[in-house]
């Protein structure tokens, strides 16, 4: 039998199984993401999806063992993220992530994108900074610099979802415009909020972009944190128009 001496990994989803167990979809620093059989976890207590822990498992084959969970106290436990903006980065990496190939690299955007949004909620830039970042690091990100068909230097660039991006004389049939300066934070290190007013042009390009590889599949999350969205806006401007 194999066991794993032991890794920092997150708790992605979990669900019931057999009599008083469960399920957990993890994903670990250094195996990526693993389903773990826990045993009797359900009359102990339930482990909390989107916290950190301390995981060992023994086992081979898809479904290793629990041995043991500690979780690692961080700032989360007091300040956690909120529910809906957790849900959609965790449903991002249980959709486009393979069981036991390990994404160091990603693990590294996910914590720091967690931590980022427990500490400004509202700073929603970082989950398009997590859904770029996670396109590279899978390696399905368009090239922002070149035409997808000729390999000149980008002007004017025209996104086709899954396709790249490409210049004004090779556009395609039903390509949509993306401007120069979603380009530039897009292609850059994205530690910064962009320029304002490219927050729409942004969701938009990465939703279409994302949609690629979820094969038209649509996230739950997606969905509910855009109804949110809808009425928190319309919360604010009701907000407004009372204090004029």
């Amino acid at each position: 039998m194999e066991r794993n001496r032991g890794e920092r990994a997150w708790i992605l989803h979990h669900h019931p199984f057999g009599d008083g167990g469960l399920i957990l979809e993890v994903f670990s620093e250094e195996h990526g993401r693993l389903g773990v059989l826990a045993r009797g976890q359900r009359r102990r207590g339930r482990l909390e999806a989107g916290r950190p822990y301390w995981l060992r498992w023994a086992g081979r084959g898809e479904l290793p063992v629990l041995q043991g969970a500690e979780e690692i106290p961080c700032s989360l436990t007091l300040q956690p993220v909120p529910a809906l903006l957790l849900f959609y980065v965790n449903e991002l990496l249980l959709r486009l992530t393979e069981r036991g190939d390990p994404q160091p690299m990603l693990f590294a955007e996910m914590e720091d994108t967690l931590q980022a949004l427990a500490a400004e909620p509202e700073a929603y830039w970082r989950l398009r900074r997590f859904e770029r970042r996670l396109l590279e690091i899978l390696g399905w990100a368009a090239d922002l610099q070149c035409c997808a068909a000729c390999g000149c230097a980008l002007d004017e660039g025209y996104a086709q979802p899954g396709s790249g991006l490409f210049c004004a004389a090779h556009r395609r049939s039903g390509a949509t415009p993306l401007s120069a300066a979603a380009r530039v934070w897009l292609a850059g290190a994205m530690q910064a909020p962009p320029p304002r007013g490219l927050a729409g042009e942004l969701r938009a390009y990465l939703a279409a972009e994302l949609d690629q590889p979820l094969a038209g599949r649509p996230l739950e999350s997606r969905r509910l944190l855009a109804a949110y969205l809808r009425r928190d806006r319309k919360r604010k401007t009701g907000e407004e128009m009372q204090a004029r």
